[in-house]
């Protein structure tokens, strides 16, 4: 079970928050000072094209409202899911994230509750984060007139590069659908796989048998042939996920170690340039002016893509009809939350500066005039909205996580 991740981004999320919270006091300050107050023509809700003239207090600004949407969208898909798992097994929803996501964590701890004597497993493929460089190349160039590319180009940091290499790849290799496969599968495997699965097994079925199994152990569990699906191990081949080395074809990404060339995506590095490379798993960094670099980190953090990973449930001990549900409510929605944990750890890693360099911006904004100013404003307001947002998010996804977590002991 894959869970550290949410507890390094919830701290992420409390350092975020309350630099928002400082930045946005002084600011509002500034610009209540103000006799005469602007109208700013743009709506902080939805995506902004900002056009003062000043290409970093533009830049500022639209970063502002992408993270303002960015951070709707992220609490949207967490509470979709926690209403979907809540629904599932019986529990109210609710439009309100946090008592969604308690009335799904409360029906999980339910039904283990009352099945004291099962074991849950709950595995997946982590989600992939990617970012690209060209876009951030793009950003800063747009924003700073003295940022050089070819003198100081960007880096991932915390993470890998990743693109099209027509070179040789030392790393590793994602080929999509691929009808060879010899590693990871983050979709559904057919042949045989080393790792949890959850589909079809030829051979002998170790875990819980959706169907008619051969041969049972004292708890119940399937230890032979098994006539329908299998969750667990399969000594034999498989067509459905797989949790771990999938050997065969994979009908998603599979990825798998290399040291040579790659038809796919390389992860890792390319003893040529990468062809659209991207961050992988970590947060681009440029360097440029402080302005420029806060918006534009941010904004290309706002675009990043996290895969939504297969997830795999199986139990050790005898299968009831509410352990069946639980199953099959986190192999539907619990990627959902996982996808977009990760999301958020990249998020709120890129755009810690851009509050403060937000602040700094209210007296060229003040100098522009009155509609500057009030942009600023309403910017400062939309961060605070969206740190709330986002720490909301990590504390809903974090209790249904440890509901899940808990059933794993």
């Amino acid at each position: 079970m894959r869970l550290a991740s949410k507890k390094q981004t919830f701290s992420f999320a409390r350092h975020f928050t309350a630099g928002i919270l400082f930045s946005g006091l002084a600011v509002t300050a500034a610009c209540d000072d103000t006799s005469v107050p602007g109208e700013c023509p743009h709506d902080f809700s939805g995506i902004v094209n900002s056009n003062f003239g000043e290409a970093e207090l533009d830049a500022l600004l639209e970063a502002s409202a992408k993270l303002s949407v960015t951070s709707v969208a992220i609490e949207s898909d967490i509470n979709a899911a926690c209403n979907a798992i809540a629904g599932d097994l019986g529990a109210e929803t609710s439009e309100d994230i946090a008592v969604a996501c308690a009335n799904a964590a409360a029906a999980i701890d339910g039904v283990l509750a009352a099945e004291a004597s099962a074991t849950l497993s709950v595995e997946f493929v982590p989600a992939v984060c990617n970012a690209s460089l060209d876009a951030m190349v793009e950003c800063a160039a747009e924003c700073d007139v003295d940022f050089d590319a070819t003198a100081t180009p960007p880096t991932c940091e915390g993470g890998e590069l990743s693109g099209g290499c027509e070179g040789s790849c030392e790393g590793s290799c994602s080929v999509a659908a691929s009808a060879s496969c010899s590693g990871s599968c983050d979709a559904s495997c057919s042949g045989s796989c080393t790792g949890t699965i959850s589909g079809t097994c030829t051979g002998t079925c170790t875990g819980q048998c959706e169907g008619t199994c051969s041969a049972t152990d004292a708890a119940g569990n399937c230890v032979g042939e098994c006539s329908g699906t299998c969750s667990g191990e399969c000594e034999g081949t498989i067509e459905g996920s797989c949790s771990g080395s999938c050997e065969g074809s994979c009908s998603g990404s599979c990825r798998a170690d290399i040291s040579g060339s790659c038809e796919g995506t390389c992860s890792g590095s390319c003893d040529v340039e990468f062809e659209a490379p991207t961050c992988e798993g970590g947060t681009i960094e440029v360097e440029a002016s402080a302005d420029c670099q806060a918006a534009c980190e941010s904004d290309i953090a706002l675009d990043v893509e996290c895969t939504e990973p297969d997830v795999i449930v199986s139990f050790e001990g005898a299968l009831s009809t509410d352990l069946e549900a639980l199953a099959a409510t986190l192999a539907d929605n619990y990627g959902t939350i996982v996808a977009a944990t990760a999301q958020t750890a990249i998020v709120v890693q890129a755009a810690t500066e851009l509050p403060g360099r937000l602040n700094a911006a209210a007296g060229a904004a003040a100098d522009i005039g009155l509609e500057a100013a009030d942009c600023v404003r309403l910017a400062v307001q939309a961060q605070v909205a969206a740190a709330a947002s986002i720490q909301v998010s990590v504390e809903a996804s974090v209790e249904v996580s440890g509901s899940v977590s808990a059933g794993t002991n």
